[in-house]
This record gives structure tokens, C-alpha cells and sequence, in this order.
């Protein structure tokens, strides 16, 4: 993808052209090669990608592209008859040959980037000692390349600028203040879940059939905090009570209290524990009795807990009802649930416990030295490099008007914090201008680093390193490198990285819809995205191979996404690493969050899933449908024939088999899993067929067959992780300069077993990480 223009026509256009230079570059005859393997696609009339290449003259822009598709192996497509390989590598050589041609040594130039949304709030978090997240509120980040790391792409608007105004006075004012702390116990806020999966109640928790409400908190201050709760019991009573039952004998029963009395009578109620926990530690644990007088809630619960200040998570919920078979079993015919934690109020400070910031407070003299330590410690942190003269001269004569015109101490300090959290040296990562390739410094290196593996600011012992010049050292920056994979904070790279290659953070935006899928609420879906995170953290921190990706035969699961998926090991609410059987799981392609998001919300699309397996696992996506032909409605229902039957109908016409000829097979071989991600052996009332020819003629039968074939087609999947990781990385999208960068680290991935460490160390000690190219900014 080493192309700049990010418009999706130009590309497409692009393509096309590439397409016609290749064919008349290694045909010994190409107007023959041509009609024989390039104008079915990109004739007069099938204009693939909207251009026709019978008769069109081949433009010099698209070279580098041609060198790139055709040496990579993802052109032509696959499933089109390809050329000997003895051509192509005569294509590469004469291409590579051609005068202006010859690869240049530079290690490209990265736009002055601005933190992200998840980069703020995690730079502040650290700069700062908290963790108020104000960026949740920032406008949403563009993203380039698929990543918002891009800094092309990047732009500070009126808006956001007043979001940073809003958000360093915040900052400033708790970093040196602290919070603001009700004088008595306060009830600080109410929690209450979603009633049901479209409940539209604003700001409600997710909604969990098993009556489970759970979330996060950001305790102001240090001290004691009560969460109080209530359960919801809606479960039938053995029998009518005294009213209901003579009311009930005078006028006869309705159909409703027939249902009613038919489930009263079906079934005894047995107690059930209820725990309340925060980090996962038990706050507090009750018995819910069984058939009780039929009542809206029981009184409410209170467990009290010893904090710190900052964000935690807490659950409420019955543990038990993780290993149920069936969650519609706690679901009444009036569509409420039997039993459910109705709210969970949080009460408080009781005994508060303020803290004096020592992040910021390095000193505790009220004197001009002590100023101008606190401030030059801070922006020496912010800033990412030592601060100049200058800058601090600046800071510091800022904090003295303040103390001169009366204001406090600590007020002077809060003002050049504020100062620091609006400076561009803080709000963005620029690095010096270059006017020739150059190693980046040691700062910027170490800067680079922390980004790339913790999405946040380097942290003391990185940043020493660089003050001491040694990173560039034998060994000093493998060993960071290890230590910072290490570190929980590496977390963030795989919930940034992985969230926005495997598109997790769409997951909120695509559901099932409940009406056809009723056993899958909020609580399983994000079951789903922690399957996919869990799974891509151990990947990371056992440094397994990254083909596992593909095949990984194991994968992380809690009862209810065990009983979604059959597997009947696992029953409780934690996460346990299970096996799985190969003929069904294996690899985040068959994982629930995969299979849901690149699904309808009523039914699957073996076009959406080709397409998701072609462009986010291999790197060879299809271009965009003509504008003429119409999609398959997305609420058909299989009644009259099976989907892929109605496909292939689909598929006749000749302008869109070009792409679902490559698209269609993958997704048959996923089509034995709903748009859930639920193993099914039937659509509607047909038999799946999930069997296929893999695009370049290897046939297949089932999500097993499917990820042999996927295998071997191995080389364009490590060359495709390689390249988005890289982009991810460096902030910016991938040039011809940098396709020597990018073999070196496939030969390095090669020669170490694939492991996911090879990819890490190749990316950190390549020329684009490390230097900065000619052409600055």
C-alpha cells in the first residue's frame, strides 16, 4: 500500500491502470496477454473499477504500484490466471531497471502528529496521576490508512480547540486542587441497566438477560464509598396471593394469567446468590430467596469499599446464571426479567482521604526556586525532551505575574500547568525539520517507542535512557522494548492496534437484531471483544506465531459465550482459556466479534465476511460494486431458497462476478455460522453448504477446510499484518521507500518462526522508525 492518495476513485482508477502495465510489461505479446487476462475484468462494458482497459494508455504515476502488486503476489487478483513466476520476476527486474526506477534510501518523513483520543487521556493519566479521561469527549478521531495514528489526516478544529481549552483548566485545576468533595456523604450517582436489548433509556448500562448490571467509576478522592443496590424479583409465586386468587375465582382468567399461573405452577424457585464486586474483589454477597410474594424489588443491599481515587470497574450480578443453558430462562412471558440488580447507587466520600499531587508538587516550598522545579520537571514530561531556556523562562514568569497580582502559591502552579497541557509541544509530536535523512534523536526515538507500544508518553526509565544518549546502545533498546511488551500498558496497543485492524470498535454500532437473535445481548457481544483482546494479548505476550492469527487452535471464554458457541467446560462469569474443536473454531476469523461485525444485523453476508478476510487478513481487497447493480436486500429471509443459492443468481450477472468470484467462496466457508456467530448446520430451511474454491483454485469444505486454504496463502497475510502494524507505527501511510523496510522485517518474521516479537523488534530497528527523511515538513 505504498501509495499517498487515499482517495478510494483515484485508487480504484490507479488499479486498473496497474492492471494493463503489468499485463504489457511481462506479456511477450501484449495486446494478446490483454484480452486474454486483463479485459473480462476491464472491457468496455464490465469497466472494473470503473475503467475500461481495451484502449487506454498506461500513465507513469501508477509504477510504483505496479512494482509493488505484482512483486507481492496480489496482482493479479486472486482467482485470475496469473503469469509464470519466471515473468513476474523479469516484470520486477526490468521495472525495478527502468532509469528513475531504482529504489531511493530514505526513510520517509512523518507529518507533526497530534495525540489522539486514546493518546490524550492516557499521556494526562500518566503526566498528571489521573484518570479523568476528558478526550471521551473530544470529537472523534479521522482515521488514514485504517489507523488514527495517521497524522496526514489529522486536523485541530474550533471545536476541538475549545475541548482542550475546557479540558487543561480541568486538569490543572484537580492536578493542584484536587476534587471538589461534598461536605457530607453524597449520593454521587445512580446506575440503571438497559430493561431491554433496544431500551433507548439514555446513559443506561448494558443490557444483560442473566439481570447482571455492570460498569466503571470515577471515584473522586481517596476514602469510603457505599454502593448501595436493588434486586428486581420477578419471578412467579407458587401460588396467586389472597386478593389476586378471589378476584381471579369471581371473574375467571384472562390468556396473560393463565400463562402466569401455568408458569407458577410449572416450577419451584430455588435461592440464589447475588455478588457485588469492584476489580473483581467481593464487596458483598446475599441470598435472593426463591418464590417470594410477587414483588417489584427487594430492599436494598449495601456493601462499603476502601478506594483510591480514579476509575474502577464493579459487577452485580447472579454467578450462577453464567452457566445457564439458556438465558431466555430468566425472561417472563410479559418480556421482564425474572430476576435482575434493578440500579447501583454510589455514596460518598465517608472518611475521604485527600492527597497532596506529588506528580506535580516535586517540592513543597512556597518559593520561586520551587516554581520553577515543579514547572521544569512537568514540561520536561509533557514536552517528551529536555525544556529550553526559553520555554521555561516563559512558564515560569507566567507563574510569578499570577503570584503577583495576588493570586496563591498553588494558584500560580495551576496556571502553568494549564499552560503546558495548551502548548503545541504538549498537544503534539513534532519532530525537527530534516534536510536530509537522519537518525531522529534519542527523545524522539524514545517518544516514537511509547506511542507505538503503549499509546501514552515514555515513562522515567525510558525517558533516562534517552537523557543519557543510550538508547542507540547494544541492547538497551531491545531490553526497553521487552520491558515495555512487558508492562500492562502494552494493553493499549493491542486494544488500539487490534481494535481498529479487526474493527472491535465498531462493535457497539453493529448488533444482532433482538428480535431474531433474542439470546444475544450486551453482556455476550462484549463477551465477543474480549475474546478477540484476550486472544491477541496472549498472542502478544507468549510471542506466538503470528499465523495463529489464522488457525490459533485455542481462545479465551466465560459461560455464556462457552454456551453460545457449545462449549460445555466452561460455566462461570471469569474468562478461562479453553482448546477449541478445530472442525468448528480456530483463529480470530471464526471468533464471535469477526463473524458478528462483518454480518447483517438479521441475517450473514458471505459478501461482507469475503470482503472483511480479503482486505483485513490478506491485503488484497476488492474494489466497490458498479453504481448500476443492486444488493442483495438485507432482510431476505431463506424461504424460497438457500442464500448462497440466491447468490449465485446474484453472481450471473457478469459485472459483479468479477469481485464475488474472489469474495463469495470465503464467505460460503463461514456460512455455517449465523450472523451471531452461532454454529448452525441449516439456513432457514435449507442445509449450509459451506464448501468452496479458495481464490487461486484450492477447494475447500467448511471453516476447517477453509483455514487450511487460508494457510497457505500465509505469505500475504504476514506481509499484510507487517504493513498495517508499520503504518500503525510510523503515523503515516507506506511509500515505495519503504518496501525494502517492509521485506526485512517479512525475512526477519521468516527467520525467527513468525513470532509476534520478530514483528515488534524488525518495525522498532528499521530506517522509517529510527530516522527522519529528507523531505521534512
Amino acid at each position: 500500500m505504498y501509495l499517498k492518495s487515499e482517495g478510494i476513485s483515484i485508487l480504484n482508477r490507479r488499479l486498473a491502470a496497474i492492471a494493463l502495465f503489468a499485463c504489457l510489461t511481462i506479456g511477450g505479446q501484449p495486446v494478446e496477454f490483454v484480452r486474454k487476462n486483463c479485459v473480462r475484468c476491464h472491457s468496455d462494458a464490465a469497466r472494473a473499477g470503473g475503467l475500461s482497459l481495451a484502449s487506454v494508455a498506461l500513465p507513469g504515476v501508477v509504477w510504483d504500484k505496479v512494482l509493488d502488486k505484482i512483486s507481492t503476489g496480489r496482482m493479479p487478483p486472486l482467482g485470475a490466471p496469473r503469469p509464470e513466476a519466471g515473468e513476474v520476476a523479469a516484470a520486477v527486474k526490468s521495472i525495478e531497471q527502468m532509469p528513475g526506477r531504482q529504489r531511493v534510501a530514505d526513510p520517509g518523513r512523518v507529518t507533526s502528529r497530534r495525540l489522539n483520543r486514546a493518546e490524550y487521556n492516557n499521556t494526562v493519566r500518566d503526566l498528571l496521576g489521573m484518570d479523568l479521561r476528558p478526550a471521551d469527549g473530544f470529537p472523534l478521531d479521522d482515521a488514514g490508512y485504517g489507523f488514527d495514528t495517521v497524522g496526514d489526516v489529522q486536523s485541530v478544529s474550533p471545536l476541538l480547540m475549545e475541548k482542550y481549552i475546557a479540558a487543561a483548566r480541568r486538569l490543572s485545576q484537580v492536578a493542584v486542587f484536587g476534587e471538589s468533595t461534598p461536605s457530607k456523604p453524597t449520593k454521587l450517582i445512580r446506575f440503571l441497566s438497559k430493561k431491554s436489548q433496544d431500551d433507548p433509556t439514555p446513559n443506561a448500562l448494558p443490557f444483560s438477560l442473566r439481570g447482571a448490571i455492570y460498569g466503571t467509576f470515577r471515584f473522586p478522592v481517596a476514602g469510603e464509598y457505599e454502593l448501595r443496590m436493588r434486586v428486581g424479583n420477578y419471578r412467579p409465586r407458587t401460588k396467586p396471593g389472597p386478593r389476586k386468587a378471589e378476584l381471579m375465582r369471581k371473574r375467571g382468567l384472562n390468556e396473560a394469567e393463565k400463562a402466569e399461573l401455568a408458569e407458577m405452577n410449572r416450577k419451584e424457585y430455588p435461592p440464589v446468590k447475588m455478588i457485588l464486586t469492584m476489580d473483581g474483589a467481593p464487596v458483598l454477597t446475599e441470598i435472593v430467596e426463591g418464590n417470594i410474594d410477587y414483588q417489584y424489588a427487594h430492599d436494598e443491599s449495601i456493601g462499603r469499599v476502601s478506594v483510591e481515587a480514579g476509575e474502577h470497574t464493579f459487577r452485580a450480578s447472579f454467578p450462577e446464571f453464567a452457566g445457564m443453558a439458556d438465558p431466555l430462562e430468566n425472561m417472563n412471558t410479559d418480556g421482564r426479567r425474572k430476576l435482575f440488580i434493578d440500579y447501583v447507587d454510589i455514596v460518598g466520600p465517608f472518611v475521604p482521604k485527600p492527597r497532596k499531587n506529588t506528580r506535580i508538587f516535586v517540592c513543597q516550598e512556597e518559593t520561586a526556586p520551587c516554581a520553577e522545579r515543579i514547572l521544569s520537571t512537568l514540561a520536561r514530561r509533557a514536552y517528551r525532551r529536555p525544556v529550553t531556556s526559553g520555554e521555561l523562562t516563559a512558564l515560569t514568569g507566567l507563574a510569578a505575574m499570577v503570584r503577583r497580582e495576588g493570586d496563591s502559591f498553588a494558584e500560580s502552579i495551576r496556571v502553568g500547568v494549564q499552560a503546558v497541557l495548551l502548548s503545541p509541544h504538549f498537544l503534539f509530536r513534532a519532530e525537527p525539520v530534516a534536510r536530509a535523512a537522519t537518525p531522529i534523536s534519542d527523545h524522539d526515538l524514545a517518544s516514537r517507542l511509547s506511542y507505538f507500544l503503549w499509546s501514552t508518553m515514555p515513562d522515567d526509565e525510558l525517558a533516562n535512557a534517552a537523557d543519557a544518549g543510550r538508547l542507540r546502545e547494544p541492547g538497551v533498546l531491545a531490553a526497553q522494548v521487552q520491558r515495555m511488551l512487558n508492562d500492562t500498558k502494552s494493553d493499549a496497543m493491542i486494544e488500539n492496534f487490534a481494535g481498529q485492524w479487526l474493527g472491535l470498535r465498531l462493535m457497539d454500532k453493529r448488533k444482532p437484531d433482538p428480535a431474531k437473535f433474542p439470546r444475544v445481548d450486551d453482556e455476550l457481544l462484549e463477551a465477543m471483544r474480549q475474546e478477540t483482546i484476550l486472544f491477541t494479548r496472549a498472542m502478544l505476550r507468549e510471542d506466538r506465531s503470528i499465523l495463529e492469527f489464522l488457525n490459533g487452535g485455542f481462545s479465551y471464554v466465560n459461560g455464556p459465550l462457552a454456551r453460545h458457541y457449545g462449549i460445555k467446560a466452561v460455566s462461570g462469569e471469569s474468562f478461562e482459556r479453553v482448546s477449541l474443536p478445530t472442525a468448528q473454531r480456530g483463529g480470530v476469523m471464526t471468533q464471535g466479534s469477526v463473524l458478528t461485525l462483518s454480518s447483517y444485523a438479521t441475517r450473514t453476508s458471505p459478501v461482507l465476511r469475503g470482503r472483511w478476510v480479503l482486505e483485513n487478513l490478506l491485503g488484497t481487497p476488492p474494489p466497490p460494486p458498479p453504481p448500476d447493480v443492486p444488493a442483495l436486500p438485507e432482510g431476505v429471509t431463506a424461504t424460497a431458497a438457500s442464500l448462497r443459492t440466491r447468490l449465485e443468481q446474484h453472481r450471473a450477472n457478469a459485472n459483479c462476478a468479477v469481485c464475488h468470484d474472489q469474495m463469495d467462496p470465503i464467505g460460503f466457508g463461514l456460512e455455517n455460522y449465523d450472523a451471531a456467530g452461532e454454529w448452525r448446520d441449516k439456513d432457514g430451511a435449507f442445509p449450509v453448504d459451506a464448501s468452496g474454491v479458495f481464490p487461486g483454485g484450492a477447494a475447500f469444505a467448511g471453516p476447517e477446510g477453509l483455514r487450511k486454504a487460508m494457510a497457505a496463502q500465509s505469505g500475504l497475510f504476514v506481509r499484510n499484518l507487517t504493513e498495517k502494524m508499520f503504518t500503525y507505527a510510523l503515523g503515516r501511510g507506506l511509500e515505495r521507500s519503504d518496501r525494502a523496510a517492509v521485506e526485512a522485517i517479512v525475512s526477519r518474521l521468516e527467520a525467527n518462526g513468525f513470532r509476534f516479537s520478530a514483528l515488534i523488534d524488525g518495525i522498532v530497528n528499521s530506517p522509517p522508525f529510527q530516522m527522519r527523511g529528507r523531505n521534512a515538513d
